[in-house]
């Protein structure tokens, strides 16, 4: 993709979530598997991960989102690069830095980033929890992506309430002046669909016609390179990976 790369500035993302555990990192490493296959140098990054100490790991499963984040993009960059601040605790990071002592400074991060670029013709940049979850006293994820002007994937459990949820962070990221590239409704199970599971997609469409929605299906295998790439590419993710993806604006994309 070097002939892209050349011609465009590199796709950049950051992956956000209406709430935790919802599927960011699935998600996340789905589009970074499928723009591998399609030969893209792709460098991703989670800038700060709480709960790692106390993250269940199925057998032959990674520690930590940033572990599955470096295996879906086949980095090699150093784990305090990719994540510069691990933190234990399963809480919001600035509480968990609060607690253990650290100090969590923009600057780092912004270095990070700038190491994590070099060279990359697509870079994901992945939350934690909500927009809004706070990083330090002064800045939320919201912040961080608005510093980096990173446009948004919005990633979205599909059950009851994530109407509401999909609004609110649309009319944040929106009104902070961070464009929502895209949404993705994903699947929480495998289990037959409720009747607001059913309806969300439609129901989002209505709400925001001039936004790109995507749904996203339920993977059990979310270690598995291939499998998430399939996924992605059933998902139209292959939208995301178009030069209108690098330039435009969220209509650019909507189909």
């Amino acid at each position: 993709m070097t002939d892209f790369l050349n011609a465009y500035e590199p796709i950049r993302y950051g992956v956000t979530g209406t709430d935790t555990g919802i599927g960011k990192t699935v998600v996340a490493c789905a589009l970074a598997a499928r723009a591998r296959s399609l030969g893209y140098r792709v460098a991703a990054m989670k800038p700060v991960e709480s709960g790692v100490a106390t993250r269940a790991v199925s057998i032959g499963g990674r520690a930590s989102d940033a572990d599955r984040l470096a295996a879906a993009s086949g980095s090699s960059l150093p784990r305090a690069v990719m994540c510069p601040y691990v933190l234990e605790e399963p809480l919001a990071p600035m509480i968990a830095a609060l607690r253990a002592g650290v100090s969590i400074d923009l600057d780092t991060l912004d270095a990070a980033l700038a190491v994590v670029e070099a060279g990359a013709e697509m870079v994901l940049v992945e939350g934690a929890g909500g927009i809004l979850v706070p990083i330090t006293p002064d800045a939320s994820f919201l912040d961080l992506f608005a510093r980096w002007q990173l446009p948004l994937l919005l990633v979205a459990g599909n059950r009851l309430g994530v109407l509401n949820h999909v609004l609110l962070t649309v009319r944040a990221a929106e009104a902070a002046g961070v464009v929502v590239r895209a949404i993705v409704l994903t699947a929480l199970s495998d289990c037959d669909a409720s009747v607001a599971e059913a309806t969300n997609f439609d129901a989002l469409t209505t709400l925001l016609p001039h936004h790109t929605i995507l749904r996203f299906p339920w993977v059990d295998r979310p270690d598995d390179a291939d499998a998430l790439a399939a996924a992605a590419e059933g998902a139209g993710f292959d939208l995301l990976l178009s030069p209108a993806a690098a330039l435009g604006g969220a209509t650019a994309l909507s189909s």
